[in-house]
């Protein structure tokens, strides 16, 4: 009876322990040159542009302009779009109209867009918009691409 309980003893532990163990998980692969982040890819532009031309120019690359779907999202592009302003994927029709993403879900309540603006942009202040004319530097989105084959990531 003993030699079971201690068996059975052991084996809870090991379940324990290896239920706490960071699995790996599969790595997310974006192209060189984009940043890796919650499973998208983002490119942050060097150039300029308006917003329609900065739009062809992220479909171009199999991308579109950035997405933000959260307050995480939107903090990690303010961080790295330096000193510039970079166009977003987010427009509305008029002032009287919502704002709408170019996936079509509306914009979140919790991101507030200083402007009479019809088009976008992240700046140091957050989100902003202008006429879509203005030359801006732009942020393409696109998902990455997973690979559960060979590379493995350990989640921190």
């Amino acid at each position: 009876m003993a030699a079971l309980f201690t068996v059975l003893l052991i084996t809870a532990v090991a379940f324990a322990v290896q239920a706490f163990q960071p699995h790996p998980q599969p790595c997310a692969q974006c192209p060189f040159d984009w940043i890796g982040f919650r499973g998208k890819c983002y490119r942050f532009s060097e150039d300029e542009s308006n917003w329609t031309s900065s739009h062809n120019n992220c479909s171009a690359l199999g991308a579109s302009l950035a997405v933000l779907d959260s307050a995480e999202d939107l903090s990690f592009a303010m961080r790295h779009i330096g000193s510039s302003p970079h166009w977003v994927g987010l427009t509305r029709e008029g002032q009287e109209h919502p704002w709408q993403w170019l996936n079509r879900s509306p914009s979140s309540h919790q991101f507030q867009v200083q402007g009479d603006g019809p088009c976008a942009y992240l700046g140091d202040a957050g989100l902003s918009s202008s006429h879509c004319s203005q030359r801006r530097n732009w942020v393409c989105t696109k998902p990455a691409l997973q690979n559960p084959s060979k590379n493995f990531c350990i989640s921190t």
